[in-house]
């Protein structure tokens, strides 16, 4: 795997006289480091094995099923596989390796793989008091590679595996034992009143094993060191790698987790390998995570490896969380170019969905002109103007009865006005009540769902965007002043470094004074002390979105509520009326037909013996046919508002989604959250790191040192700063 982190780095403590002006005596150090570490109840390894290397062996190569001989290459150093036993009757697997350049050997164990052997008969016995076949088994393979290929100097594994190698490490106390997500071992297994020092167990942040055995607070069924490690991600998907802490290596041996799609803003990949996220010193390659190392002498070796640690090391780690949060910066800006069109999406939407309402094509368009169902109201004008046009056709009929019997028969006549002129006024209060909803409609559509967006701390227009916008350019210019000071930093402790000897005392009024040059021969690099630009925005984090697509869900439900709904409501009322006034105009109709025709004995004779009856029945049906027609139409429209009135509150209520991907398309903003929490991972083990560093100086009494220092905690405020206005785009 090509590694993330420096490598380099000095070993072992060095002696406390080779310090420049240090007033720190030996025996105050030991004192003082006493005070600090408690007293060791177990002898610990002096193995040479990297935790991250140990880590990587655990949570990866583990489950490559190696076989003998088999060479790979972790960190920069080659591993040789010596040995393996796989497929035992307990379900124990292992490998041992050996590093080349330490000749130190390895034992690694494999996490749970089968299901009989390892879940039923290893994990479950782990919950109980019952030590399980494979613990034993493990046991008796340390034994073995111990007597056939010499002393084993540390063990490894993952999950059950992690278990396994606890197991051994508390009967080995001189054995160097690091997990990955560990198993609990046994009840009565591991002893209280030892600290088992030569135990580390890494714990990865999403890890579902570990958070659940801390739930149940079977924590001191876990021996020796516990630590934190930032890494993996927070997804579903991740489950597994989450747990082992890797994922199948690119062709650049790196371990990635794809961002996005290829040709899109935002598209990169994501560091999750576990090892990747142990933080070590820069001196002594201890891991950080228990707290500061032990501490050492500074002298012009170790300022030189601090330099060298910032260059290569810190300034690295940074410009992979530089990379993430510029990810991050392109999907924010790519939603800001699609501004118009989140907006004319969310407008089209509420149109259509809208429309549907009715459940009947005639409202089609009623959201933007309402020229269908205008053109509709038109036809039903005209078709009143036929019925009342052939109503008064058959009056006239009617009221032309044979001359021999005019003298006999009653004069009927159907009183057109009266009927008539109801219909047409409310189908104008019809075409008046579309002409609001109409309006209404335009209204939400092109005033109030541009509003939608609106907000933030500056009230921004796209609220959401610009609010990140803001802040990301605060933390942007904050990121390049703080690479500048990790730079000049680097000089400038080289030069310290440089002038360690000959110029102590005056290098340290060149810092203070920001002078240029030390008289005569050195020089050295500025070095600002300064503090980031604190940002205003995301003060409710990654919630605003929540918050911004509450508000507009909110607001989009009131104005629907209050504009129209009241303006269906009359509709509906309207229909109603013109449905009983058709029912009014048919009744006369068929009234007048039946007086004139049998309402007397004459008119009865009349309809025996002529074909006035028929001259009536075929006027009567003629002015029936456009009434029956505007009825049908009618109904058909009152069953859409009715439709329009019951699910509008619904198809409001069913709208949040399309507004909350307006506002931001969900996938893209969890990326943005993913690339922050990436960020923000690097971001705490550098602080981690320099709270080392400034550990370390403090302990210094070297004017130069002391310079040093102030700068050290500079640059490590600004961290934390830094680090706080990262953390805000990831929750």
């Amino acid at each position: 795997m090509k590694s993330l982190k420096n490598s380099e780095g000095i070993r072992g403590m060095p002696k406390v006289t080779d310090s420049l002006n240090s007033t720190v005596s030996s025996s105050f150090i030991e004192d003082a480091i006493k005070l600090i570490k408690p007293e060791k109840v177990n002898q610990i390894s002096n193995s040479t094995a990297k935790d991250e290397d140990l880590v990587e062996l655990a949570g990866y190569h583990a489950y490559k099923h190696h076989n003998k001989n088999d060479v790979f290459n972790i960190n920069g150093s080659d591993y040789k596989v010596i040995d393996t036993r796989y497929d035992t009757d307990s379900g124990l697997d292992a490998l041992t390796v050996q590093n080349f350049d330490t000749n130190e050997l390895t034992i690694v164990f494999v996490g749970s793989e089968q299901l009989k052997e390892d879940w039923i008969g290893t994990n479950l016995k782990l919950l109980s008091d019952t030590t399980p076949v494979q613990l034993k088994d493990a046991q008796d393979y340390f034994k073995d590679v111990n007597d056939d290929y010499g002393e084993v100097s540390s063990v490894t594994g993952n999950s059950l595996a992690g278990a396994l190698t606890n197991a051994v490490a508390i009967e080995n106390p001189t054995v160097k034992a690091v997990t990955l997500n560990p198993a609990m071992l046994p009840d009565g297994m591991v002893d209280p009143t030892k600290n088992y020092d030569n135990i580390t167990n890494y714990y990865s942040k999403y890890d579902f094993l570990t958070s659940t055995q801390g739930t149940l607070n079977l924590e001191d069924r876990i021996p020796g060191n516990k630590y934190n490690i930032n890494n993996g991600l927070p997804l579903f998907s991740m489950f597994i790698s989450n747990h082992t802490g890797y994922v199948e290596a690119d062709k650049n041996g790196d371990y990635t987790i794809q961002i996005g799609l290829k040709g899109e803003p935002g598209y990169g990949f994501i560091h999750i390998g576990a090892a990747d996220h142990i933080v070590t010193s820069i001196w002594t390659g201890s891991p950080l995570h228990g707290g500061t190392a032990e501490k050492i002498a500074i002298d012009h070796t170790h300022m030189t490896a601090l330099a060298n640690g910032i260059k290569d090391h810190v300034k690295g780690r940074m410009g992979l969380a530089t990379g993430y949060l510029e990810n991050s910066v392109s999907i924010v800006d790519d939603e800001s170019a699609r501004f118009s069109q989140r907006v004319t999406m969310l407008q089209t939407l509420f149109t259509q969905k809208f429309e549907e309402t009715a459940g009947n094509p005639i409202f089609i368009g009623i959201a933007g002109t309402g020229f269908l169902i205008k053109a509709c109201i038109d036809d039903l004008i005209s078709l009143l103007d036929q019925a009342e046009e052939k109503c008064r056709i058959l009056n006239s009929i009617l009221n032309s009865k044979p001359a021999e019997l005019i003298e006999f028969v009653l004069s009927i006549e159907i009183s057109i006005e009266s009927l008539f002129a109801p219909v047409r006024n409310y189908l104008n209060d019809l075409k008046d009540d579309i002409d609001n909803l109409v309006a209404g409609a335009q209204t939400i559509i092109t005033k109030d769902i541009p509003e939608f967006f609106r907000g933030g701390k500056d009230f921004f227009v796209d609220a959401v965007v610009g609010e990140l916008t803001a802040h990301y350019a605060i933390m942007l210019a904050n990121k390049d002043k703080m690479n500048g000071q990790l730079t000049d930093y680097e000089n400038q402790v080289q030069s310290v470094a440089d002038a360690f000897i000959n110029k102590d005392t005056s290098l340290a009024g060149v810092i203070r004074t920001n002078a240029s040059t030390l008289a005569d021969t050195d020089s050295v690099q500025k070095t600002a002390v300064f503090s980031l630009t604190p940002s205003p925005y995301l003060e409710t984090k990654m919630k605003i979105k929540e918050i911004q697509v509450a508000l507009a869900h909110a607001n989009i439900t009131g104005v629907t509520t209050m504009v129209l709904m009241p303006i269906l409501q009359a509709m509906e009322i309207v229909l109603l009326l013109i449905e009983a006034a058709l029912e009014m105009i048919v009744a006369s109709i068929n009234a007048a037909v039946n007086v004139g025709l049998y309402g007397n004995p004459v008119g009865l004779v009349v309809s025996l013996f002529s074909d006035f009856d028929q001259k009536v029945k075929a006027a009567a049906k003629q002015a029936l046919e456009p009434i029956k027609e505007m009825e049908s139409t009618i109904e058909g429209l009152r069953k859409g508002v009715n439709s329009m009135r019951g699910n509008l509150p619904e198809m409001v209520s069913n709208f949040k989604p399309y507004i909350d991907t307006a506002i931001f398309e969900p996938g893209k903003y969890e990326n943005v959250r993913l690339y922050n929490l990436a960020a923000s991972a690097i971001m705490d083990e550098m602080e981690i790191l320099f709270k080392d560093i400034t550990f370390q100086l403090a302990l210094e009494k070297g004017n130069a040192i002391e310079a040093s220092l102030e700068i050290s905690e500079s640059v490590l405020s600004n961290i934390v700063l830094l680090n706080e206005q990262v953390e805000r785009g990831t929750i």
